[in-house]
């Protein structure tokens, strides 16, 4: 007997259109979720997040790891994978649920009470909830990559608690198509007709004595998505990641089923999901309108059969007698009409009320189908993401003039301290002349047993001054004309 089903689903075809809405649903929890701001708090994120939304993260990663991308609007920046299974597996590990006042409108569970988790603190999150997030964690970490991880964390604050994970599709390497030069080196081209009938020039591609495509192999880091789920097992991955999950998390002593081994079901997005069950609600309301609007026909019919009738004929004893109506026969059949035209304009309420809300379905799968479409094509972030990019270059244009600049402090630091040394050394030289001119003016002064090395310089400068100072003044008198 298993505690619950096994919800791990894979979604890859986040581009960069795409990344304004998500990131203002995980960040700031604005979206189609039953969100409940209390249990908000409780939320637990893995990944450090110090940027300002998930565009800015995605691209800032790529530039710390050093990956090659191709900056395009189809490029599929961004995978994205979510952990989680139902109530009655969170109950099995101890949390507590409550109930709601809203019920499931489809599905396996399709009329019965919503249940939500019941958090007012930390403690009311089992341990063994947090243990079966943090073991689903490392095993897409794992799967993924550490570095290439640009967000993940666990919500507690909606229907029911779940992980969500996205990361870079990253491989290191990429088979890149050979194409067919000339003698000089030049990529030979020739004219196809593409499916507008319109006629392109492409380059002619190698291929061996068989017909087959030559590739090259190039090593580095580049994010590369068909190459990711290629490397994983192609169409088999998600069956094959299913399977590995499952028996990773048993391991671990959860009890979850996985459904058919080996089975590559596609697993929607949420907003896919949504809007499938809401179909699915208005078909349970068509339907049920159909039902009516046969039953109302019908009714009709029986309403104007009965009114067809004259009731003096009816009421008439003759009449009466001749088509074998009683009395009570006849209150019965009054009684009946006037059940029915009652019955009639209660189900004719009920219709409208169904149109209403039919309508209001309508307008709901609009909505959503348009804030879907919204998540896929944000004009207003795509402007921000243009001029995110425009900052980015003018941030690469600057860090290169100050590299630049850098390189010359460098080079001027450098050719000071030469200087520098230069410099000191002249200093030495200096001093030791001015010692040995020193000596020779205390020789002539008749100390002959100096020493070049006591000789102090400050001392032997005012000895000097005083003896120019004398000389000059006797050199003044010999032109004394009082004399």
């Amino acid at each position: 007997m298993y505690d619950g089903n096994q919800v791990l689903r894979f979604d890859n075809k986040y581009k960069s259109k795409d990344l304004g809405g998500l990131s203002a649903e995980l960040l700031k929890r604005i979206g189609t979720g039953n969100y409940d701001k209390d249990r908000t708090k409780f939320n637990v994120r893995y990944v450090e997040f110090d940027k300002p939304n998930l565009a800015s993260k995605v691209y800032s990663t790529l530039k710390e790891n050093n990956v090659y991308y191709n900056n395009g609007k189809n490029t599929n920046l961004l995978n994205g994978a979510m952990v989680s299974s139902g109530p009655e597996f969170f109950q099995s590990l101890g949390m507590k649920f409550k109930k709601t006042n809203r019920v499931y409108k489809a599905g396996k569970k399709k009329g019965k009470t919503i249940l939500v988790p019941d958090i007012k603190s930390e403690k009311d999150i089992p341990i063994k909830v947090k243990q079966f997030f943090d073991d689903s964690y490392k095993f897409l970490e794992n799967l993924v990559g550490k570095e290439n991880v640009v967000f993940a964390d666990v919500h507690y604050d909606e229907d029911t608690p779940h992980m969500q994970f996205y990361f870079l599709p990253v491989v290191n390497e990429v088979k890149r198509k050979q194409f067919e030069t000339d003698d000089n080196g030049n990529i030979i081209k020739h004219v196809i007709t593409d499916k507008d009938g319109n006629d392109k020039l492409v380059p002619v591609q190698k291929k061996d004595k068989d017909g087959n495509i030559i590739y090259s192999i190039e090593k580095g880091k580049f994010l590369n998505c068909d190459q990711f789920w290629k490397d994983r097992g192609g169409k088999m991955s998600f069956a094959k990641i299913q399977d590995e999950y499952n028996k990773y998390i048993t391991e671990k002593g959860f009890n979850l089923y996985r459904g058919n081994i080996g089975s590559n079901v596609h697993h929607k997005t949420k907003a896919e999901k949504e809007i499938e069950d809401l179909n699915e609600q208005l078909n349970d309301i068509k339907l049920e309108l159909l039902k009516n609007e046969i039953l109302n026909q019908n009714m009709m019919k029986t309403n104007d059969e009965i009114e067809s009738i004259d009731s003096k004929e009816i009421l008439n004893p003759i009449k009466r007698k001749l088509v074998g109506y009683s009395d009570k026969d006849v209150e019965k059949l009054i009684n009946y009409s006037k059940k029915i035209q009652r019955d009639n304009a209660n189900k004719k309420g009920m219709i409208e009320k169904k149109n209403i809300l039919l309508n209001d379905m309508n307008e709901k799968i609009k909505k959503l189908s348009t804030e879907n479409s919204d998540l896929k094509d944000n004009t207003a972030y795509k402007q921000f993401q243009e001029l995110v990019n425009e900052q980015l270059n003018t941030i690469n244009k600057q860090d290169k003039i100050i590299k630049e600049k850098n390189k010359i402090i460098k080079e001027l630091e450098g050719n000071i301290k030469k200087l520098d040394e230069l410099f000191k050394r002249f200093k030495e030289e200096m001093y030791k002349a001015c010692r040995k001119i020193s000596k020779a003016m205390y020789r002539l002064m008749g100390h002959h047993n100096i020493k070049e090395e006591t000789i102090d310089i400050n001392l032997a400068l005012n000895d000097a001054d005083k003896i120019n100072r004398k000389n000059e003044k006797s050199k003044s008198n010999d032109y004394d004309l009082s004399r």
